[in-house]
């Protein structure tokens, strides 16, 4: 509805934002139609992405084959129970902050209230048993962990290794990340700063970037696996420079690619190079790997 007394005079359009709605409304069907084929659709399908190293691939193909196997399972599930009523919801849950609905379908993890947590079906202990360690430690490396809950596999001694120098080579943080973080007021709480980092390495996204150049909808979880293994291995750097330029002199000690992930972030805390430090961390780093989609209390609780 136009008002009679409104000024219905055109507004100035410039050529420039006309080409980008076009162009980004192009991106959109493009990803819509997701292929140029809807017959040959395949969702996982294994692309092969530039400079792929050897256990990147080994990682892309064994997720590959889990999300098929899970996928036809979903599909099943679907057919066969997709009206079934999983529970009945009352006026207490919802008041309360969904406590107890069950709304939630994950196989990273699992929280039980009597047996406790589990990693793909194993029992934290029976993980921090299996995983692989470093030199001479007890406690399983968080890394391996990722893994794990990546593939659910327990990987090898040489896949663990591997998967780590793979961290190791994508730790470099754009130093306009380390701009905005010391463009904030040193007192501002360390997870704030944590959290604008990591929004700020978002010029930086591969999936973006592919997004952009109108990637098929089949290889979006390649592309966030690329992002997710960036950010995980640029946490520890960015939240060592947090900690130091927080609580420290602001001085980060320099990044050790010889040793495992989250070795080498508690000696960049610079907090002391005593080695049961380092298995601290590595412990509690792979107890905190993964909160079952979102009940981070009880799984703290339960730790």
């Amino acid at each position: 509805r136009v008002d009679q007394d409104a000024d219905t005079s055109p507004c100035p359009i410039h050529p420039f934002s006309v080409w980008t709605a076009m162009q980004r409304l192009a991106r959109i069907a493009h990803h819509v139609v997701g292929v140029d084929d809807p017959a040959s659709f395949n969702p996982l399908t294994v692309t092969p992405t530039a400079a792929a190293s050897p256990i990147m691939e080994l990682l892309r193909a064994k997720i590959a084959k889990l999300a098929k196997e899970r996928s036809a399972l979903k599909t099943e599930l679907l057919k066969q129970s997709g009206d079934a009523k999983i529970q009945d919801v009352t006026v207490e849950m919802a008041i309360n902050g969904a406590r107890s609905i069950k709304s939630m379908v994950t196989e990273t993890s699992d929280l039980d209230a009597n047996s406790g947590i589990f990693y793909r079906g194993m029992s934290l202990y029976d993980v921090n048993k299996a995983l692989p360690k470093a030199p001479g430690g007890e406690s399983g490396l968080p890394e391996a962990a990722f893994w794990l809950l990546l593939t659910g596999e327990v990987p090898t001694q040489d896949e663990c290794k591997a998967f780590t120098k793979e961290l190791h080579k994508r730790s470099q943080v754009p130093k306009s990340v380390y701009d905005t973080i010391s463009a904030m007021p040193k007192d501002t709480h360390p997870m704030t700063q944590l959290s604008v980092a990591m929004l700020a390495l978002q010029p930086y996204s591969k999936f973006t970037a592919q997004y952009n150049e109108g990637m098929k909808k089949n290889a979006y979880w390649e592309w966030a696996l690329e992002d997710a293994l960036d950010v995980v291995a640029k946490s520890p750097v960015v939240a060592a420079f947090i900690y130091r330029r927080s609580f420290a002199d602001g001085q980060v000690p320099q990044y050790d690619d010889k040793t495992d992930w989250a070795g080498n972030y508690a000696q960049m805390l610079g907090i002391n190079s005593d080695e049961k430090f380092k298995e601290c961390t590595r412990l509690y780093l792979m107890l905190h790997a993964d909160h079952e989609g979102g009940n981070v209390s009880a799984h703290t609780t339960h730790l």
